[in-house]
């Protein structure tokens, strides 16, 4: 039993060290990641982190290893960078969720069949522009989003012609 438990730990451990690796390759090669200062290059910061990533791994720092993950996402999490989940897949051949909650939120949003605010619009917009890019196959979805999108802008431009008036 306590040999599974290892196992089971080593296969979570290399999970986390490939993407927290990843992660760290995918900020260096993004600009939106880079700032160079006079006492500050995040590069070389990305690059130190990799090395204590290791370290951590090779100490069997898990729960170190996933709050790192957690923490790194955060931006591409918050921003829907889609290609984030592509150069994963590419990089370390696991696929990850990272937007569970986003699909939850979509899914809320098919099952009333209305957009009812502005951010609810975006997330709509955003799952729009992701499977144009990256599964256009999924037309249907395709059209079932868009007609939401113009519904929800027909709504607001009856709005706006009202309160003009």
């Amino acid at each position: 039993m306590n040999g599974m438990i290892k196992k089971d730990k080593q296969i979570e451990l290399d999970y986390y060290r490939d993407l927290v690796i990843a992660t760290l390759d995918y900020c260096i090669d993004s600009p939106d990641f880079l700032i160079q200062t006079s006492d500050f290059d995040s590069k070389k910061h990305f690059e130190s982190c990799k090395l204590q990533t290791v370290d951590y791994y090779n100490k069997g720092r898990l729960s170190i290893l996933k709050q790192w993950f957690r923490d790194l996402t955060e931006p591409m999490r918050e921003g829907r960078d889609f290609e984030f989940i592509k150069y994963i897949k590419e990089r370390t051949g696991h696929q990850i969720d990272l937007f569970a909650d986003f699909d939850t939120r979509i899914q809320k949003i098919v099952d009333s069949k209305k957009i009812k605010t502005a951010n609810e619009y975006r997330d709509i917009l955003s799952k729009v522009d992701y499977l144009c890019q990256f599964e256009s196959d999924k037309q249907h979805e395709i059209d079932l989003l868009n007609s939401l999108l113009i519904d929800f802008d027909s709504i607001m431009t009856e709005k706006q012609i009202k309160n003009a008036h």
